[in-house]
């Protein structure tokens, strides 16, 4: 009598009498007899065991969730030296700012952070501007006082060094800052324009701001004005660009859109006025 050979009951692999595991899955050995062929299904051979399942692969890494404008606007910056005066001390804080600020421009508004606050930016803008402005009054002082004789010099000398410093406490620092938010004010609707203030308008401030700087090339006399004027508008220019993340064309253009602005006002009210004068005239003659 003929036995049929065994197969195991969980992988269909055959199976060696007396084996009590299955050596393909080893599950515990439950012999089975296998299907009979039949006329319409041939008998198949039993199937090599599947292989045992790995650990998972991972997947596709899924993607970082999208940064909060705070993130972004915060990307790549540096608290500059002034805005950490504990750390610093207060001249210390201004030195370092004020040097790099002047001399590593590129590098300083390029990590100036567009957010942190309008009142530091601000202080600094006016510290430096009223050094700026007390040194120009000091050297328009002393010429003065070498055009005149002593006695007049000394006197011109105190009253109009303590009369111009009572007007720049009492007026000019205010005028100075309404001016400074008129600048950004415009400043920003112009790089808005072209498509450059995409970091908002407290980083338009901020930028105008600290690059008041070579406001203290005043010290030096004769040439300091021309200095600070020169540098100051290149530290403007480089200021804006660096802190708007934009380019030397949209930073171009959105300087000479005032200059366009103004042009165009001032050419449509010579056109009316001369239409109102011709008006008037041609009046005066019937």
């Amino acid at each position: 009598m003929s036995s049929e050979p065994l197969v195991c009951a969980n992988c269909g692999a055959p199976l060696i009498p007396g084996d009590n595991i299955c050596p393909f899955c080893g599950e515990l050995a439950t012999p089975a007899a296998p299907p009979h062929p039949t006329a319409t299904e041939p008998f198949a051979p039993p199937q090599p065991p599947a292989p045992a399942p790995g650990p998972p692969t991972a997947g596709p890494a899924a993607p970082p969730p999208p940064r909060s404008e705070e993130q972004i606007a915060a990307a790549g910056t540096e608290l500059p030296a002034w805005e950490d005066r504990k750390t610093y001390g207060f001249w210390a804080s201004l030195w370092i700012t004020w040097r790099e600020s002047v001399f590593r421009p590129v590098e300083f508004f390029r990590t100036l952070p567009p957010r942190g606050g309008i009142g530091p930016a601000l202080g600094f803008a006016v510290l430096l501007t009223t050094l700026g402005l007390m040194m120009n009054i000091y050297w328009a002082t002393v010429q003065s006082a070498l055009a005149g004789s002593a006695e007049e010099s000394l006197v011109i000398m105190l009253l109009g060094g303590l009369f111009i410093a009572l007007l720049w406490l009492a007026f000019a620092v205010p005028l100075y800052v309404g001016l400074l938010f008129a600048m950004a004010g415009v400043l920003h609707v112009c790089f808005s324009a072209v498509g450059a203030g995409r970091r908002g308008f407290e980083a338009t401030f901020r930028a105008i701001s600290y690059s008041s700087g070579p406001a203290a090339f005043a010290i030096f006399p004769f040439f300091g004005p021309l200095i600070t004027l020169v540098w100051g508008t290149v530290l403007l220019f480089i200021g804006m660009r660096e802190v708007q993340r934009t380019t030397n064309g949209k930073t171009t253009l959105a300087f000479l859109l005032p200059l366009f602005a103004f042009t165009l006002l001032f050419t449509l009210l010579a056109i009316v006025l001369a239409v109102i004068f011709a008006s008037t005239g041609l009046g005066t003659l019937e």
